[in-house]
C-alpha cells in the first residue's frame, strides 16, 4: 500500500522550476491520498446527481490525468496504462504515478522542461509543459475537491488533515 503521500514529503533543498512543479505534485498527491482514504463501495457508486460522474468515474478520470502528467514530464514513453480491475488498484496506480512524477522532477535540470510536452488526442500538435500545469494538474485539483465534497455528501467525510502543514 502506498504511504508516500500520507504526509507531504520534505521540502526540496533549493528553489527552481522543477522543484516548484514537484511540490505542486506533492500537494496534489497528499490531497488525493486523503480524499480517497477509507472510501467504501457505497462511496464509489455515489453521484450527487444532475449528470455528475460517480466517485468511481471521477477516480478513473483522475487516473487519466495522472497518466498524462507522468508521461509529459519526461518519464518513459514505454509506460503503458495499467489494467485496473478495482477502485483500490486505480487509487494505488494514481498515487504511484504522482510519486514517480514528483521524484523524477526533483532529479532533473530545469532545462529538461523545455523538452517536456503533451499531445492530446483531441487536439493536433505538441504542447509545452505549461499546458500540463494549467490543464491536467489544475483539473486534477478541481476533481480532488469534488471527491472531498462528494464523499461528505455520501456520509463518509474525509479524515481530518492539515493541508497547510501536510499532515
Amino acid at each position: 500500500m502506498n504511504h508516500y503521500f500520507n504526509q507531504i514529503p520534505d521540502v526540496p533543498t533549493g528553489i527552481n522550476s522543477t522543484n516548484c512543479i514537484a511540490r505542486l505534485i506533492d500537494g496534489l498527491g497528499f490531497r488525493y491520498y486523503w480524499s480517497t482514504t477509507d472510501l467504501t463501495e457505497h462511496d464509489y457508486i455515489f453521484s450527487p446527481g444532475n449528470g455528475s460522474m460517480t466517485i468511481e468515474n471521477l477516480n478513473l478520470h483522475i487516473y487519466d490525468l495522472a497518466f498524462i502528467t507522468h508521461k509529459a514530464f519526461g518519464l518513459t514513453s514505454e509506460y503503458k496504462k495499467a489494467s485496473l480491475t478495482d477502485s483500490e488498484s486505480v487509487r494505488q496506480e494514481i498515487l504511484a504515478l504522482y510519486e514517480a512524477t514528483s521524484k523524477h522532477l526533483k532529479t532533473i535540470d530545469d532545462n529538461i522542461l523545455n523538452n517536456c510536452s503533451v499531445s492530446p488526442k483531441s487536439i493536433d500538435g505538441d504542447f509545452p509543459f505549461w499546458f500540463v500545469i494549467k490543464g491536467h494538474i489544475a483539473d486534477c485539483l478541481t476533481h480532488i475537491g469534488q471527491l472531498v465534497s462528494w464523499r461528505r455528501l455520501s456520509g463518509n467525510p474525509q479524515p481530518k488533515v492539515n493541508v497547510f502543514l501536510g499532515c
